[in-house]
């Protein structure tokens, strides 16, 4: 079966609030019409996510739980969930939305509406500086200025948890994805732009940092920064030697 929307959402110990996530998502489906299915991609939650998860597969005309597979310890695999949920899914527009609701579910259709209009890859920004405080705030913005000169110029928010493409670009772009940590969304978006593909931004002034349970990032700013910083010269590598014209 075709689907207008997949919506796909990675999860690692998400048992405390996917149940109250996939209630507002099965609304806002209803509510919108929407044909949609919905993946939620998870890395063998010893919490008993998938279980509650799929406790709600009644809301939805079509919901998937899939085991992406044990997440090696203190390792970040968000990356490789994505990649799987993104090209399990049949939609004619393909979402990847964290499981807090950091982005709030109406740029479900912001999202949509900007690909309907000709881009192949729509991606929503923060405001750093009104969102983040402290170190993170500084290693934040610090880190965007050096993706921006080295990779992603015009681009000042690789990092949100909230990006749509199109059919063809999941088809062009995740099968050239090879990192799974931090810095997949760097990459994808460096792939996109390297197949020509038009890039839409949509701002997020309502974007909410979600700190209590959070559970598939497990790391400090410092850590996080220094992986990305890793990923960004492999990204920038494989650029140089033509990986990602394939």
């Amino acid at each position: 079966m075709s689907y207008d929307i997949s919506i796909v959402i990675p999860t690692y110990n998400e048992k405390p609030r996917i149940g109250a996530t996939l209630e507002a998502l099965a609304k806002y489906i209803k509510d919108k019409k929407l044909n949609a299915e919905v993946l939620i991609i998870d890395s063998d939650s010893p919490d008993g996510t998938i279980e509650e998860a799929k406790k709600m597969s009644s809301k939805f005309s079509h919901l998937n739980v899939i085991n992406a597979g044990p997440k090696p310890k203190g390792k970040f695999v968000k990356g490789k969930q994505v990649k799987k949920g993104m090209l399990r899914a049949s939609g004619k527009y393909v979402i990847f939305m964290d499981a807090d609701l950091a982005t709030p579910l109406k740029y479900i259709d912001t999202a949509v509406k900007q690909l309907e209009s000709g881009s192949q890859v729509s991606i929503c920004v923060r405001n750093l500086n009104a969102s983040h405080k402290g170190l993170r705030r500084i290693i934040s913005g610090a880190g965007n200025v050096l993706v921006q000169a080295v990779l992603l110029p015009g681009i000042n928010d690789t990092q949100c948890g909230f990006k749509a493409f199109t059919a063809e670009a999941v088809k062009n772009i995740f099968p050239l994805q090879t990192i799974d940590g931090w810095g997949f969304d760097m990459e994808i978006l460096a792939i996109a732009r390297k197949k020509g593909y038009t890039i839409g931004i949509i701002d997020v002034p309502d974007w909410k940092d979600i700190k209590e349970g959070s559970k598939i990032s497990g790391s400090s700013p410092i850590k996080a920064s220094l992986q990305t910083l890793g990923d960004l010269s492999r990204i920038k590598w494989h650029s140089i030697r033509g990986i990602y014209s394939k």
